[in-house]
């Protein structure tokens, strides 16, 4: 498959830098970047995984906020640091939600402003984020018409039931961990189809979740990294 020139990540990561990630998904999204973070030898408390209470687009983008105050020099002191073994501030902060709902309900559009306002990266999957792991499989992952058709396609794809618990998703990790490399590439080639086609916003499949796999990816060693 062709190659697509590859952009830094979000923020450019730096070796040893700290991430907040609040994910709308209870299983999907949280045990995966759970799973790389253990990959990476990433510390937990370097790279916390946040699920909230909330599901909704805005309120997961609000969610995240909460978890940090800004210091007069715009750094974003975790709210929640108390001992040594805390992490004190959060260098990138991420927001995971798929686009099928909020856009339906025309939540997305300001959703998507708040975090560009307060610098949060948005790692968007549209429909959902299973289109992400389909790409660990697939090269064209869609069209999908929703949600349900990315988690049968996903199935399909692995030759298993698919579905969102996580006895299932600790099974599927051993066939999309070394695809990940393959993934983040896929993920890259279908945004560049998009821009080349003008397709319309968001676009019918896509995701954004390789962005994050990168990030992380960049701030490790680089005899640690799973990208090559």
């Amino acid at each position: 498959a062709r190659r697509v020139p590859q952009s830094p990540p979000p923020g450019e990561p730096a070796l040893g830098d700290s991430f907040l990630i609040v994910t709308e998904g209870e299983v999907t999204e949280k045990m995966y970047f759970e799973s790389v973070r253990a990959a990476l030898q990433l510390n937990p408390v370097t790279v916390r995984v946040v699920h909230p209470k909330c599901t909704d687009a805005e309120g997961l983008v609000r969610s995240a906020m909460a978890m940090y105050e800004r210091d007069k020099y715009g750094n974003r002191l975790a709210r929640e640091a108390i001992g040594n073994r805390d992490v004190k501030a959060f260098d990138h902060v991420w927001v995971l939600f798929d686009t099928d709902v909020p856009d339906r309900q025309g939540q997305l559009g300001p959703a998507l402003e708040l975090a560009r306002n307060e610098e949060i990266h948005v790692g968007h999957s549209t429909p959902s984020a299973e289109v992400w792991l389909l790409l660990h499989f697939r090269d064209r992952p869609g069209p999908l018409l929703n949600s349900n058709a990315a988690e049968h396609a996903v199935g399909d794809a692995w030759g298993q039931h698919y579905d969102k618990i996580a006895e299932t998703f600790s099974m599927l990790w051993t066939a999309l961990r070394p695809n990940i490399p393959a993934a983040v590439m896929r993920g890259a080639q279908v945004r560049e189809y998009h821009k080349q086609a003008a397709t319309q916003f968001p676009a019918n499949p896509s995701t954004k979740l390789d962005l994050l796999v990168r990030a992380l990816d960049a701030s490790v060693q680089p005899q640690m990294r799973i990208i090559s």
